[in-house]
């Protein structure tokens, strides 16, 4: 059942790939974008480069932290999180993650990794009326094409945690502009993936 379930979730993302190609061979050849996918890695998967679709390591670190210390946190990678954008599955079930993993794993045989952080940026929900980067980059005055600063991309990345709601809220708010702090601080220390 789980591999039928497997086939045809691959086949709804190949459709959905194919259809999005053009658009992000257009985000591959914007060479300002590149530090807003260092960000990304930053952000949200570090070890990006090292793995095959998931993190072991996270999800051990994830495991632990939820049995010893009551702790929820997030193990997807970047992959991951491309998945439940395309599949629309977010249920948080066992066998949903299990899919997930696997269908991750699958995405380098459509796509470079390059490819699968801007095509997850490109469809991305950034907050309330901001799906998607140029939805997200429009509310800052900005387009595609334009030179982003350090802190419009980490403010961007850090909407992924903490997505931006339709209302004000200052709790929110204040979740952003730590998370984006966080985010810069990272990326000053480490080296740049592009």
């Amino acid at each position: 059942m789980l591999t039928k379930e497997i086939k045809k979730d691959f086949y709804t993302i190949k459709q959905k790939v194919k259809i999005e190609r053009e658009e992000i061979n257009k985000f591959v050849k914007l060479n300002n974008l590149n530090k807003l996918v260092d960000f990304l890695i930053i952000g949200e998967d570090r070890r990006f480069h090292n793995h095959k679709g998931f993190d072991i390591i996270s999800i051990i670190r994830a495991i632990r932290n939820r049995l010893f210390y009551a702790k929820k946190e997030g193990a997807s990678t970047i992959e991951q999180q491309l998945v439940r954008v395309l599949t629309n599955q977010y249920e948080r079930t066992f066998k949903r993650k299990l899919k997930e993993i696997i269908l991750a794993t699958k995405l380098k045989e459509l796509m470079s990794k390059k490819e699968i952080a801007l095509l997850y940026l490109k469809l991305a929900y950034f907050g309330t009326e901001k799906q998607g980067l140029e939805k997200t980059l429009h509310s800052f005055n900005l387009k595609l094409d334009d030179n982003l600063s350090d802190e419009i991309c980490a403010t961007i990345v850090a909407r992924l945690k903490y997505p931006e709601p339709k209302l004000y809220s200052l709790t929110k708010d204040e979740q952003i502009k730590k998370r984006t702090q966080y985010i810069l601080k990272a990326y000053y220390k480490n080296d740049k993936y592009y």
